[in-house]
C-alpha cells in the first residue's frame, strides 16, 4: 500500500506506466499536466462542492465528452498548454480524468472535506464501473484517503478512558489593610473603682462605699467582695474601650466576585471536557435505541408501515441527520445492519437504481429528504450525485437510459439491494455535507 504522500506524487506517473496517458516521452508535457492538476486543486480547495462531480468523472473511463467537468478541465490544460490539441487526437478523456484524479488527491490531503467527498462517491459508484487496469491505482488513492479520513472520524467518535480537567485558575486578592482607632480608659474611674474593691475606705480615711471588710479581719468575705467588684470594674472599663473603637469598613466584593468567576470557568470547563467525552459514546447510545424502535424522528411514524425502499430512504436520511460529516465506515455498514430489520425485506433482492430513485421521487413520506437535497446539491447540468435529481427533477420527465447514464455514471439497470440504496444516498448526503462546509446534524453537535 503506497503512502499518501507516494499517491499524490505518483498519479500521472502511475497512468503512464499503465499505458492509460501518453505524452511521448516527453517531461515538459507531464509537467503541463502536473501544473494543470494543481490549479485544479486550488479549485477544489476554494469549492469543494465540486469534489463530488470531480470524482465521478475521474471514475469513469466512458465519461461523455460533452461533460461540463471535462470542458472546464479542457479549459485549465489549455490554458498550461496551449497546443495540447496537437498531441492528442479528439478530447483525451483518459488525460483528463488522471489529471482530475491527481487534482482530487492533493485537495483531499488539504482539505479532509474533499477527501470525504471523494470516498463516498468512490464507495458508491466504482463497484460498477469498468476499472480495467485502472483498478490497482484506484485501490491504492481510495484505501489512502480513506483510511486519514476515517482516522479523523474514529478520534471524533472515540470515549476516551480517562477525562483530564486542568487546575482551577485563581489569582488570589492581595492583602486588604483597614486601620483601627481606640478610645483611652478613663483611670480616674477605674481607680475609684479599684480602691472601693479594695477595702471600706482609702487611705485618707474617705469611705469608699464598696468593701465593708479588711483582708486582715475578715479574709474570706473581703476575697470574696474584692474579686467580683474588681471584675465588674475592669469589665467596665473594657465594655468603654470598646465601644469608642472605630473599625473601617472592608469591602469584599472584588474578591468574592473573583473567587466566584474562577469556579464558575473551571466548572464550565470541566462539563465541556465530560460532555466532549461522552459525546461519541452518547452518540452510539442514541443510534443503538434509534436501530431498535425502527422510528422515524424526521416523520415520526415508524418504518415498519412503509414500503422497504422508502423507509430504507429515510433511514438513510434520519441517520444522516444524527451523525457529523466526519463519520467512520462503519457507520454506513451500520445502516445497512438497521435496514436489515425492516420487515418483508428480501436482503438479496436487487431493483434498478432508476426504479429505485424514481419511487424516492414520488413517495410523501420522503419530502424532508428531497427538500435536504434540494439544499445541499445544486442542479447540475452534467455529471453529479443522484441527490440532483431526486432535489431538483421531482415532477420532471425522467431521463431515459442514456440520460441517467450520463448524468449518475451508471446504467440505470444498475441493480441495488434495499440497503445498498441506503448506504448509497447515506454516503451521497454525507458527501453534499461535507462539500458545504458542514458539521453535523443535531445530534452530531449536541
Amino acid at each position: 500500500m503506497l503512502t499518501g504522500e507516494l499517491v499524490a506524487t505518483d498519479i500521472l506517473i502511475r497512468f503512464l506506466g499503465a499505458g492509460l496517458i501518453n505524452v511521448g516521452g516527453d517531461d515538459a508535457k507531464l509537467d503541463r499536466l502536473r501544473e494543470t492538476a494543481a490549479d485544479l486543486a486550488a479549485t477544489l480547495e476554494k469549492t469543494p462542492s465540486k469534489a463530488a462531480a470531480f470524482a465521478l468523472i475521474a471514475f469513469d473511463p466512458e465519461a461523455p465528452v460533452d461533460d461540463p467537468v471535462i470542458k472546464e478541465t479542457a479549459e485549465a490544460l489549455q490554458k498550461r498548454w496551449a497546443t495540447y490539441v496537437n498531441t492528442f487526437s479528439g478530447t483525451p478523456v483518459a488525460v483528463i480524468r488522471a489529471i482530475l484524479l491527481d487534482a482530487l488527491v492533493h485537495a483531499a490531503e488539504d482539505d479532509d472535506k474533499v477527501g470525504v467527498a471523494f470516498v463516498t462517491s468512490a464507495r458508491n459508484a466504482l463497484p460498477f464501473m469498468e476499472a480495467g487496469n485502472e483498478r490497482a491505482i484506484w485501490t491504492d488513492v481510495v484505501a489512502d484517503i480513506e483510511r486519514r479520513v476515517d482516522a479523523r472520524a474514529e478520534a471524533e467518535w472515540a470515549a476516551p478512558s480517562s477525562i483530564t480537567v486542568p487546575a482551577m485558575s485563581f489569582d488570589a486578592p492581595k492583602a486588604v489593610s483597614t486601620g483601627v482607632t481606640f478610645g483611652s480608659v478613663d483611670k480616674a474611674a477605674l481607680t475609684v473603682q479599684v480602691l472601693a474593691a479594695a477595702g471600706p475606705q482609702t487611705a485618707t480615711g474617705q469611705a469608699t462605699g464598696g468593701n465593708q471588710y479588711w483582708p486582715n479581719q475578715h479574709p474570706q468575705q473581703w476575697a470574696q467582695q474584692f474579686s467580683t467588684r474588681l471584675a465588674a470594674a475592669i469589665a467596665d472599663a473594657v465594655d468603654a474601650l470598646g465601644k469608642e473603637a472605630n473599625v473601617e469598613p472592608i469591602d469584599l466584593s472584588g474578591p468574592l466576585k473573583g473567587i466566584a468567576q474562577a469556579v464558575t470557568t473551571h466548572v464550565e470547563a470541566t462539563l465541556q471536557a465530560v460532555t466532549g467525552a461522552s459525546a461519541g459514546l452518547q452518540r452510539r447510545t442514541n443510534l443503538i435505541w434509534w436501530k431498535e424502535t425502527l422510528y422515524s424522528p424526521s416523520a415520526r411514524v415508524s418504518y415498519r408501515g412503509m414500503p422497504t425502499s422508502t423507509a430504507a430512504a429515510l433511514m438513510a436520511f434520519d441517520l444522516h441527520q444524527q451523525v457529523p460529516t466526519f463519520s467512520p465506515a462503519s457507520v454506513a455498514a451500520f445502516l445497512h445492519e438497521a435496514v436489515l430489520s425492516l420487515p418483508s425485506l428480501d436482503p438479496a433482492e436487487g431493483r434498478p437504481i432508476r426504479s429505485l430513485l424514481e419511487e424516492a421521487m414520488a413517495s410523501p413520506e420522503l419530502t424532508p429528504l428531497r427538500e435536504a437535497a434540494a439544499q445541499l446539491v445544486q442542479d447540475l447540468a452534467g455529471r453529479g450525485p443522484v441527490l440532483a435529481l431526486l432535489g431538483h427533477r421531482s415532477g420532471r420527465s425522467t431521463l431515459d437510459d442514456d440520460g441517467f447514464r450520463a448524468h449518475v455514471g451508471v446504467p440505470a439497470a444498475t441493480p441495488l439491494t434495499v440497503p445498498g440504496w441506503a448506504t448509497w444516498l447515506f454516503r451521497e448526503l454525507q458527501a453534499a455535507r461535507a462539500a458545504q462546509g458542514g458539521g453535523g446534524g443535531q445530534e452530531a453537535r449536541t
